[in-house]
């Protein structure tokens, strides 16, 4: 969802948890909290003379603007940190073992920055490597975005949208099996 209407989807959201189901709006209001509003906190009163409650809002501890990858979506950009997951995995293989002596960790260092400066001399030359994507992620990326466009372009409400992102697809193998059982 779009950083400017999470006011109105947890408003939404609200409205549409069961009242008898105190966990999940314990964890709508911690999430509130913690990701969209922040915290009311007490501001101490400096009139003796009148019994006032001041109160301020304190920013999120992770706000929007740090997790919210709606525009990254939109544009097909990276939406997880797996860039660098993918290089601590891939430099772990090159060193070989957990403790390495400063011998092996130099080596295993020289030989990642001799990949990097491959990798670079391609990109200049025009031949970026080509990154591999499993089907599934990109259809679930395909996915992703047009239920963003639709709900950016007024196509699916709310409720629409919220409930098309709750629903998982089958996977193949399921959808065999389902069709093996039906016979």
């Amino acid at each position: 969802m779009p950083v400017a209407d999470l006011q109105d989807r947890l408003a939404y959201l609200r409205q549409h948890i069961p009242d008898d189901v105190a966990e999940l709006q314990q964890l709508l209001a911690y999430f509130d909290a913690a990701y969209v509003s922040g915290v009311l906190r007490r501001v101490p009163n400096t009139d003796s003379r009148r019994l006032l409650l001041h109160a301020r809002r304190t920013p999120p501890l992770f706000p929007p603007t740090v997790w919210n990858v709606h525009e990254a979506t939109l544009a097909n950009r990276e939406r997880t940190n797996n860039v660098c997951e993918g290089w601590n995995h891939a430099f772990a293989n090159i060193v070989g073992h957990r403790h390495p002596s400063l011998w092996v960790l130099l080596g295993a260092l020289q030989q990642d920055q001799t990949l990097v400066a491959t990798a670079l001399l391609q990109e200049v030359r025009g031949q970026p490597p080509a990154k591999r994507i499993k089907r599934s992620v990109h259809h679930q990326q395909q996915r992703l975005q047009k239920l963003c466009r639709d709900r950016r372009d007024g196509l699916k409400s709310v409720k629409a949208t919220l409930r098309a992102l709750g629903h998982r697809p089958l996977r193949a193998a399921a959808v065999k099996t389902l069709t093996f059982m039906e016979l």
